[in-house]
């Protein structure tokens, strides 16, 4: 599939949406500022007594799962009612569910009260969510379920098949992203090693695709949110000099970002 840019960073700049983050606070500072960089207007409210309140007020809602606790466990459901009933688009971050059998079971209350328009995790929390085995250590995909030229086209065909079930869009991260729907499959190379050096930038790209969200499609708002945050890895790691410059670099880069270096620099098949 020959796929074009819309150049959806510049509608977001224009746009300015409201994106309402429910996050966990290990990377609440740096989603913030990534969602500013997109283009987007972050606010990070939580509390139960006024989620549903912020949340009518957004353009798309985003849900993290990682460090969860009993006030996200609660507001988390009531925004996601609230974004239901005012057609508003959502995020939802796998983060633990493989993990965790009280993230696993909490994940599947959420999908039941309204499936999100992205489902994003790493290979292990992916699999498990589609009810097969996985190998997760903490947080991280498990060796054992990173993608292969063996696996590819079975994986293809389970997440497509698991698409198409929830209506969903899912990014699934690792070395190599893979963005599935029912009917397309993209995969995505660009990216670092020093990326994972740093905490939260899993968090991050969630938030990016959250923001994009609110001025496209699920599938380009995935997409692209890929590409261009590990086209950001790679020029911040060819800048910095350890993990400390490289955070700030990875914003800086990211913000600075042309269309001209996004097609030229993607990775993208």
């Amino acid at each position: 599939m020959n796929y074009q840019s819309e150049n959806i960073r510049q509608k977001i700049r224009n746009l300015q949406p409201l994106i309402h983050c429910i996050t966990n606070p290990i990377s609440i500072h740096d989603c913030a500022n990534i969602v500013l960089a997109a283009g987007g207007r972050p606010i990070m409210a939580e509390h139960p007594a006024e989620i549903e309140e912020i949340t009518q007020t957004a353009d798309a809602l985003a849900l993290n799962l990682g460090n969860i606790t009993d006030a996200r466990m609660e507001s988390m459901p009531k925004a996601l009612h609230t974004a239901a009933g005012n057609s508003i688009p959502v995020m939802l971050d796998l983060v633990g569910v493989a993990c965790s059998r009280l993230r696993y079971e909490f994940a599947q209350k959420l999908m039941q009260i309204h499936m999100p328009s992205i489902l994003k995790g790493n290979m292990s929390e992916l699999l498990v969510m589609a009810g097969e085995t996985a190998h997760t250590t903490g947080v991280e995909a498990g060796a054992r379920d990173c993608l292969t030229e063996k696996n590819r086209n079975s994986l293809i065909s389970l997440f497509q098949e698991k698409a198409a079930q929830w209506n969903s869009v899912l990014l699934i991260t690792g070395k190599e992203d893979m963005v599935v729907s029912a009917d397309q499959c993209a995969f995505v190379r660009n990216g670092c090693e020093t990326m994972s050096q740093i905490t939260g930038t899993g968090c991050m790209l969630g938030m990016i695709c959250a923001t994009y969200l609110a001025g496209s499609d699920p599938f380009s708002a995935a997409v692209w949110a890929a590409v261009e945050f590990g086209l950001a890895g790679e020029k911040a790691a060819k800048k910095s000099k350890g993990p400390g410059s490289f955070q700030t670099e990875l914003l800086d880069c990211f913000f600075l970002l042309t269309e001209k270096e996004i097609q030229e620099e993607k990775k993208l098949f």
